[in-house]
């Protein structure tokens, strides 16, 4: 059942140079059997204590095992003299070795779901190293912070769902190919070999720690063994599909390069300490109308709680309503002002609304709150594809500088509630401000300034603890800072924020008739593409606190724009 490779046909002299070129092939295809030594190596924390004996142990027991599987193999591919080229479409060697010994049967069949399963948990590997490598260069500002993220598994989820779109896409491009695949596989881990040796090498250098001269050796053998494997690799398969990650390679490079400078330069603005905490700020509320349904009555109540100074109340309805409505809202908000009819926001409100909210006399570090009333049908998200308006307007919104958007949403657990009062708003006992606190800069400065002109009962900043080394260096920025807002630590192990923010929330709604504005700090950048690598946290506890009963969400954008060109 064995085939054997036709070596006239490669048109080459068969002693000298075929046997030059078949040991480079060898040599370089059989390199790729010790990939799985990197599975190890990125996973040593994920070991039990002792982590590195434990590695250690297993690194050997695989060793073992490979090297006992590949003389096996060997062995029999030679006594059975097997013979098969890489461009033979036909039985792998295994199988051939296989259908030899055992004729075909059950066990042929065992040995090939063996197979098959080996290969599975193979790939599995990659699913577990791309996203801790991609979660580790996030943390170092190469990669997008969103693969820092952990899921409901507590695995890195965004870098799954990345690795297995690319991994899909090559699938169908290569048509599944594996003699193809292998070509992009073995470049791009033999690469990442050398310089890890090589990066090695350079610390111990620096270091200088003990025995550092023996590590640095084997690093440095191991650096210049996989370098002379690399460039057998690039020669041999260059033209099998390598050139593709070999042009690959400095892109993915340029894109680190471009998203830690982002991230640098958006670190130098966010920290200029442009903005300090013990100034006051004056807030003029453009509260919204459309009708006076139930939203706009718990909204009502929204802003007693506040106790505001300064509110334009805003008819954005049909034009031939305002009349009534405007009779209406003196019956039911009398202390908040009258009701201004907005010219021409029926037919074009976001461009409207945008004209008059730019006229509102303000100084230049005063705020512009848009308070946006929103009733919740239910849970469902499709509900904003039917009306959209008032995501519309809050998106519209964001990226005008000054502008504080208030979305107060009517949940359906607090609609029941507010049935019993069809035209008398009910104002809430407490307002208290939590502020979620990612750093300390100037973003997270000027969100305490706009909590503050709020007036609440309690306000508090809360930063989530996933990394207790971080804990200190917050603390002391935050006192640098000077802002006289206490701040509390609340744990968050895993990077997981949604459930303790939820008890931190809930803390003060289960208890009494408290309302809960949450002031989210989101800085808008110069470019629409850059808000891929920022604002996902706010998107996330916006999505979340949405359906969230006595509890309302408040953006603070922070423009990046408005400060460059100031100084470094």
């Amino acid at each position: 059942g064995c085939r054997t490779a036709d070596t006239a046909d490669l048109g080459l002299p068969v002693h000298h140079a075929l046997t030059l070129f078949l040991i480079l092939r060898a040599f370089s295809s059989g390199a790729t059997a010790l990939t799985g030594v990197e599975a190890i190596a990125d996973g040593v924390q994920a070991f039990r204590r002792p982590q590195a004996r434990n590695a250690a142990t297993t690194l050997a027991v695989m060793g073992s095992i490979s090297i006992s599987m590949f003389l096996g193999i060997t062995y029999l591919a030679r006594a059975l003299e097997v013979r098969v080229s890489e461009d033979f479409e036909g039985q792998s060697v295994l199988a051939q070795i296989g259908h030899t010994v055992f004729g075909g049967g059950l066990l042929f069949y065992l040995l090939q779901a063996f197979t098959a399963g080996i290969l599975i948990l193979a790939a599995n590997t990659a699913y577990q190293d791309f996203p801790r490598l991609s979660a580790i260069l996030a943390r170092d500002r190469f990669m997008p912070s969103q693969f820092r993220n952990r899921g409901d598994r507590l695995v890195f989820s965004n870098g799954v769902l990345v690795l297995a779109v690319l991994a899909g896409l090559l699938i169908y491009a290569f048509d599944a190919d594996l003699t193809r695949l292998i070509q992009l596989y073995v470049v791009g881990v033999f690469t990442a070999f050398t310089l890890s040796q090589a990066g090695m090498v350079r610390r111990w250098m620096r270091v200088r720690g003990e025995n550092w001269q023996r590590s640095a050796i084997i690093n440095g053998v191991g650096a210049a063994t996989t370098g002379i494997v690399l460039v057998i690799v690039t020669i041999t398969k260059f033209r099998g599909g390598a050139w593709i990650v070999i042009v690959a390679i400095p892109i993915i490079i340029a894109f680190f390069l471009a998203v830690n400078r982002h991230y640098r330069n958006v670190g130098i603005l966010l920290r200029a300490q442009r903005l300090t905490a013990d100034r006051d700020a004056d807030n003029t509320f453009v509260f919204l109308v459309k009708e006076l349904d139930t939203a706009t009555l718990d909204a009502i109540s929204y802003l007693r709680a506040l106790r505001p100074e300064d509110v334009r109340p805003l008819y954005i309805g049909p034009p031939e309503r305002y009349a009534s409505v405007a009779e209406g809202w003196g019956e039911c908000a009398p202390r908040l002002g009258r009701l201004e009819l907005l010219e021409g926001g029926d037919d074009r409100l976001v461009r409207s609304l945008r004209s008059y909210i730019r006229g509102v006399p303000r100084g230049r570090d005063d705020f512009v709150t848009v308070v946006i009333p929103e009733e919740l049908k239910g849970r469902s998200w499709f509900q904003f594809v039917t009306n959209s308006e008032p995501l519309r307007l809050k998106t519209a919104l964001l990226f005008e500088p000054g502008i504080v958007v208030t979305d107060v949403p009517l949940v359906p657990e607090e609609l029941e509630i507010a049935k019993g009062h069809p035209r008398h708003p009910v104002e809430p006992e407490r307002s208290v401000v939590l502020i979620p606190v990612s750093a300390v800069h100037d973003a997270t400065v000027r969100a305490v300034i706009y909590a503050k002109s709020l007036n609440p009962g309690r306000i508090e900043g809360v930063f989530f603890v996933s990394d207790p080394d971080e804990v200190s260096v917050v603390v002391d920025e935050w006192h640098e800072r000077k802002i006289d807002v206490p701040l509390v630590m609340v744990e968050a192990p895993f990077r997981e924020y949604g459930e303790p923010m939820l008890a931190e929330i809930r803390n003060y709604t289960e208890h009494g008739d408290t309302i809960v504005t949450v002031v989210l700090p989101e800085f808008i950048p110069r470019h629409w593409w850059e808000n891929l690598l920022h604002n996902q946290t706010a998107f996330y506890f916006k999505r979340m606190l949405l359906f969230e009963p006595n509890v309302v969400v408040t953006d603070v954008p922070f423009h990046l724009r408005g400060f460059e060109g100031s100084g470094r």
